[in-house]
């Protein structure tokens, strides 16, 4: 299984000096360095030997569009990577962390302080976070794509359910549209059990209620403050069908089916 928090839209100030900052900070909270950094320009991209990156200085070197650290896999992790973490600025506007549960000891732990972190310096407007078996493409569904994976020691490949790669592919219209039309900051991809939202989400309608509202008073899961701008909004896996359902119907959501 891998751990995904991913951060859509940000209130924050962030070139790619601050991106490459942050990063390193979360590297901190994970508590081990990374193999790889890789930087994009453009459709160009350049992978480094993490040692090599840091004396270089690689990150001043030009206006990346984006920065990312990659951890190799060892023995006990099925993933293409143990643990990935990047951001990109510009184009397709992401910050995205990807966890083996077999890479830290203590996954959920280590998201919380993650968390935090983000909370306190991107200060979210939109994200989401999510678990799922390596082998559905976890850095795909965060890009609004499909992939498969080997899944076994016998070479089966396996890739993720049908309705979730629908539910991928019609989200990655809105990710790769121009930035002032993803209006990600009042419309959610998707209802997750991990939610972060913001004033422009609770302040949709549906049923005659703002959005915070119709949570609060019909126990829809539960909101609270993580920042200035950011609520996180968690609901129960086994409510999250029903609820989507009625966020559909109520236009809220990219997802359509």
């Amino acid at each position: 299984m891998v751990g995904s928090l991913l951060i859509y839209e940000w209130a924050a100030t962030l070139s790619i000096r601050r991106a490459s900052e942050a990063l390193d900070q979360i590297t901190e909270i994970i508590g081990s360095l990374p193999d790889m950094a890789t930087v994009v320009d453009g459709t160009t991209g350049k992978d480094y030997l993490n040692g090599n990156f840091l004396k270089r200085d690689v990150i001043s070197k030009k206006n990346w569009e984006s920065v990312g650290y990659l951890w190799k896999r060892s023995p006990d992790v099925l993933s293409d990577f143990a643990i990935e973490i990047g951001c990109s600025i510009d184009r397709f506007k992401l910050f995205e962390i990807h966890i083996d549960q077999a890479a830290v000891a203590d996954l959920k732990g280590t998201f919380q302080r993650i968390l935090q972190f983000v909370s306190d310096e991107l200060q979210p407007i939109y994200g989401i976070g999510l678990s799922m078996p390596y082998f559905w493409g976890p850095r795909a569904f965060a890009h609004g794509s499909s992939s498969s994976r080997f899944a076994t020691a016998d070479k089966t490949l396996h890739g993720p359910p049908a309705q979730m790669k629908e539910q991928s592919l019609a989200f990655g219209r809105t990710f790769r549209a121009d930035r002032d039309k993803r209006h990600l900051n009042e419309n959610l991809r998707d209802v997750f059990p991990f939610n972060l939202l913001s004033q422009g989400h609770l302040d949709r309608r549906l049923d005659g209620k703002r959005l915070e509202h119709w949570i609060e008073e019909n126990a829809y899961g539960a909101l609270r403050q993580l920042s200035p701008v950011t609520w996180q909004w968690d609901v129960p896996p086994e409510d999250v069908q029903k609820i989507r359902k009625l966020l559909i119907d109520a236009g809220l959501t990219i997802s359509k089916e």
